[in-house]
């Protein structure tokens, strides 16, 4: 789930990162790999938003809660999996989302459900200069209900006034435009 390494700057030495375990995300695409082994995964694009209000309304039959236990993280995977994949789609427990996710304070992880049953989730990372979107998702059946939109402004973070940023799959860019996110650019997944 987590990247190995970000780029926070344009300006960051191929050294740098070149020996971290996992992923590389390169917001700037200035970085050259190859060299160490590398090669880029995938390029997705990049969207911004300036931190502010988002007017939505929040459907009545949905309840957003925060994961704070073990059990809502597997409750979050398991709804995250269905969500990307396909309703019956399973993982075994904590094999994308252990527990232990709970103890980093800057990782905010946000359920939805309707009528006790999880259809959404989504994730939101705190750094020091924006707030990460990442993860969201809904089951299919329960998709065009408002559902990921509510789930994403949880994500924001907004209490901390900070920017947003995300990479949004093809069909929730739309989605995206509308809560005041805006194509900055492409960013680079080196594996």
């Amino acid at each position: 789930m987590y990247f190995a390494a970000i780029t926070l700057r344009p300006d960051v030495p191929e050294t740098a990162v070149a020996s971290v375990p996992g992923s590389i995300c390169d917001n700037w695409q200035t970085l050259s790999l190859e060299p160490f082994g590398l090669e880029v995964w995938r390029t997705e694009p990049w969207f911004h938003r300036q931190p502010g209000p988002v007017a939505v309304q929040m459907p009545s039959e949905l309840e957003v809660i925060r994961a704070s236990t073990p059990a809502e993280v597997e409750e979050f995977e398991a709804v995250s999996v269905r969500g990307f994949e396909h309703e019956d789609a399973t993982i075994p427990r904590g094999a994308i989302h252990p527990p232990a996710i709970l103890d980093d304070p800057d990782m905010a992880i946000f359920l939805g459900r309707v009528d006790g049953r999880a259809i959404g989730a989504a994730t939101g990372y705190l750094t020091d200069e924006a707030v990460g979107v990442f993860g969201v998702t809904v089951v299919a059946s329960a998709r065009r209900r408002g559902y990921g939109t509510v789930l994403t402004c949880a994500a924001m973070l907004p209490e901390n006034g900070l920017p947003s940023v995300l990479s949004p799959s093809p069909e929730g860019a739309p989605l995206y435009s509308k809560l005041g996110f805006a194509r900055v650019g492409e960013l680079s997944i080196w594996s």
